[in-house]
C-alpha cells in the first residue's frame, strides 16, 4: 500500500482553493492518493487534547493549512478498515510546502510516515533578531558616547560646540586662548556635565520599569503576531503573561522605597497612609473607566460593567503592601540616601517576618 501526498500539485497559500491569501502561522500540507485515509492532527500546545480530522483521502482539495507556531503531530488512519496506519510528529515552518508520504514496508509488514519539503519555509524570527541587532547598536553607540564624554578634552571640546558665546568670551578675554586647558577647565561651570538628580534613584528598578512598559505597549498592539507575545487561554506561560507580574514586583519595589523616603523626610504615619489611601482610590478608578468603555454600546456600559481588572487588581495589591510596610516601619531620621535606606528598611522588615 501507497500513498503518496502528491509533490506534484503547485505550491497554494492556507486555505481550501487557488488564489486564496496566505495567512501567517500557517503552512500548506498536501494531500493525495488512491487509498481511503483519514488524516488527524494535534498540536503540542493542546494540553490532553484529543486528535481531530485534519483531511480525508480521497478529497477535491489539494491541501490544507497546518499551523506553523507549535509541534503538530499527524495520524494517518486507514478509512476502510478503521486502524490507525502510521504517526509523525513535526514542526512544520511558516509559509512553507508539505507533502506527506505513507508507505508499507514489505519486509516488516509496517506502514512509515515521512515528511518531505516541497518548498523551503521562511524564517519567521529573523524581524526580531534584526531588531534585537538594531537596538544593541544604539545601546553601543550610547554607552560608547557616555564613555567619551569622560575624557575632559572631549568634554571641553563638546562645551565649546554647544555654547559658542562662551568660546567667544574666552577668546577675547585676558585669559588668552581657549585651547589653553587651564582656562577651560577653570571657566566651566559647576555642575555642567552633572546629570544626577537631587534624590538619588534606583536605576536598574527605572530600567526595569521602561523594559516592562515597553513590552506592555508591543503585546497590546499584537506583538507582530507571534504566538510567544500573546496571552495563552489557560495552558502554558508566554512572555505576554509574565507583564503583569513584573509591574507587581516594580511597585512592590518602589513602595518600600517610597514610604521609607517619605518617612525620613518627616511624614507622619497618618499623612503616608491618607497618601496611600487616595492613590489606591485613583488607580481604582482609572481601572473602572479605562477598562470597561465599550466601543458598541457607548463610553460606559454599567450593565456589562466588570470590577476586577488590572489596575484595579494593582490597587488592591498597592493597598494591602503599602499599608503592611507601613505598619511595620520604624522611621530612622538622618542623612541616608533614599535608595540604602529603603533597601535596608526593607531587609530590616524581612528580618522581622522571620523573627
Amino acid at each position: 500500500m501507497m500513498l503518496l501526498v502528491a509533490p506534484s500539485a503547485p505550491a497554494r497559500p492556507s486555505g481550501a482553493g487557488p488564489g486564496r491569501v496566505r495567512r501567517m502561522d500557517q503552512a500548506w500540507l498536501q494531500v493525495g492518493g488512491e487509498e481511503n485515509v483519514t488524516v488527524a492532527w494535534l498540536s503540542d500546545a493542546c494540553h490532553q487534547c484529543l486528535f481531530q480530522e485534519l483531511l480525508s483521502v480521497p478529497s477535491e482539495e489539494p491541501g490544507v493549512a497546518v499551523d506553523s507556531q507549535h509541534g503538530v503531530t499527524l495520524m494517518v488512519n486507514s478509512t476502510m478498515e478503521h486502524k490507525e496506519l502510521c504517526r509523525v510528529h513535526y514542526h512544520f515552518g511558516e509559509f512553507g510546502n508539505y507533502s506527506l508520504l505513507v508507505r508499507t514496508d514489505h519486509s516488516s509488514q509496517k506502514t512509515l510516515c515521512n515528511i518531505v519539503i516541497n518548498q523551503e519555509p521562511v524564517n519567521s524570527y529573523l524581524p526580531i533578531f534584526f531588531a534585537f541587532l538594531i537596538y544593541m547598536g544604539i545601546f553601543t553607540l550610547l554607552a560608547l558616547g557616555q564613555f567619551c564624554v569622560n575624557f575632559e578634552p572631549i568634554r571641553n571640546w563638546l562645551y565649546k560646540k554647544m555654547n559658542p558665546r562662551e568660546t567667544d568670551r574666552l577668546i577675547n578675554s585676558e585669559l588668552g586662548s581657549p585651547r589653553r586647558t587651564d582656562s577651560i577647565s577653570s571657566d566651566l561651570p559647576p555642575g555642567v556635565w552633572n546629570m544626577s538628580s537631587a534624590r538619588p534613584r534606583l536605576r536598574s528598578l527605572d530600567t526595569f520599569r521602561g523594559l516592562a512598559l515597553a513590552m506592555m505597549i508591543f503585546v497590546n498592539y499584537g506583538g507582530g503576531k507571534y504566538w510567544f507575545f500573546k496571552h495563552q487561554s489557560w495552558n502554558g506561560l508566554t512572555v505576554a503573561d509574565l507583564v503583569f507580574p513584573w509591574f507587581v514586583f516594580i511597585m512592590g519595589t518602589s513602595t518600600a522605597l517610597s514610604l521609607s523616603s517619605m518617612l525620613r523626610r518627616g511624614c507622619s504615619k497618618g499623612q503616608v497612609l491618607l497618601k496611600i489611601l487616595w492613590r489606591t482610590f485613583l488607580l481604582f478608578l482609572m481601572g473602572v473607566m479605562v477598562v470597561n468603555p465599550n466601543y458598541c454600546l457607548g463610553p460606559l456600559s454599567w450593565e456589562n460593567l466588570r470590577i476586577p481588572g488590572v489596575l484595579q487588581r494593582l490597587a488592591c495589591t498597592y493597598l494591602v503592601v503599602a499599608g503592611l510596610d507601613l505598619l511595620f516601619a520604624k522611621p530612622t531620621p538622618g542623612s541616608t540616601s533614599t535608595v540604602s535606606g529603603g533597601l535596608r528598611q526593607s531587609r530590616g522588615w524581612a528580618g522581622q517576618g522571620r523573627e
